[in-house]
């Protein structure tokens, strides 16, 4: 009797620990989900254009994501180690899609929050808001940096059309 409680305790614990943890790239990998768009409210009760990314990531040795920097810090630190994810947008422009310049707004960067697990997968989902719509037809290409500056492969988003989308001005 002794011998089958034993080997009915045992028996769990082996075969938990035989269960693989799944192996990923040390380098970030990230694959888009979605991007869709949609009306909202902003806190000064204004209508907005908003878009939300959504898109899954994995990364071998889980150093995602960075803790916030003082402002004071941060201000004289480049984009790459203050910031971890980096949108760019592209619109359609004579025909052709082109990359809207940072200058223009084209740049969105995000700082993931800090991630300490091994290995790490998750999703991310990104808000942005469009106060004024400036562009017609859009898409976006983006990546993310680990703690070690890996960056990861880019991914793109479906194109969107925002033409024809009307906001309420009051």
């Amino acid at each position: 009797m002794k011998k089958l409680i034993f080997i009915l305790i045992i028996l769990p614990l082996t075969l938990h620990q035989c269960r693989e943890q799944p192996v990923y790239p040390d380098v970030p990998l990230i694959d888009y989900e979605s991007f869709y768009l949609y009306i909202s409210v902003n806190s000064l009760e204004q209508e907005v254009l908003t878009g939300k990314l959504n898109f899954s990531f994995t990364d071998g040795d889980g150093n995602v994501g960075f803790e916030p920097w003082p402002d004071s810090i941060a201000a004289g630190m480049p984009d790459t180690q203050r910031y971890n994810l980096f949108l760019h947008l592209h619109d359609y422009q004579d025909g052709e899609f082109k990359e809207i310049t940072g200058e223009d707004g084209g740049i969105l960067k995000y700082n993931i929050p800090y991630l300490d697990k091994q290995p790490l997968s998750g999703t991310v989902s990104v808000t942005i808001e469009y106060p004024i719509i400036r562009y017609d037809t859009i898409f976006y290409t983006f990546y993310l940096y680990d703690r070690e500056f890996n960056r990861s492969n880019t991914d793109t988003t479906d194109v969107q059309i925002l033409s024809g989308i009307e906001l309420n001005a009051d």
